[in-house]
């Protein structure tokens, strides 16, 4: 006899959207401190280099092109920073679209470096930060449910 899919033992509840506890995040302990400041780190430095490559190769001065990348290793670092150690105070939603914005707007930023115009720049990195917003919303609601 086949039941209806709200009987008891059939239906398990879904927790809602909203700040409500997250019942499958993994807490690390302390090998989690080394890691939330290392990445943040490390792809500041990648982000700031490359800007450097890319500035030298468009026109930049060298004074002009290594201020540049260190000034968008620091910004990139002290968002993504900020970004990994607010993860948990954030619902998945939020959470997905933050890194999704900063991976747009990374990766226009980048685009605007090699001469087109504002408008492509725009594009690309909204096309990019909607692609990660959506890949990170993936990756974090398979996580934590």
């Amino acid at each position: 006899m086949s039941t209806h899919s709200i009987m008891p033992g059939r239906h398990h509840a879904h927790e809602g959207p909203g700040p409500v506890p997250r019942t499958g995040h993994v807490h690390y302990g302390g090998r989690a401190e080394r890691w939330t400041w290392a990445v943040p780190v490390v792809g500041g430095v990648v982000f700031g280099l490359y800007t450097v490559f890319l500035a030298h190769d468009n026109g930049f001065s060298e004074l002009s092109g290594w201020l540049l990348g260190l000034v968008a290793a620091l910004v990139s670092m002290g968002l993504g920073l900020v970004l990994i150690r607010g993860r948990d105070r954030m619902i998945t939603e939020v959470r997905a679209a933050a890194f999704g914005a900063l991976f747009g707007a990374s990766i226009g930023f980048l685009r605007s470096l090699t001469g087109v115009s504002v408008l492509r720049s725009a594009g690309m990195g909204l096309v990019f930060g909607l692609c990660m917003g959506l890949v990170a919303y993936y990756v974090f609601y398979e996580h934590e449910h």
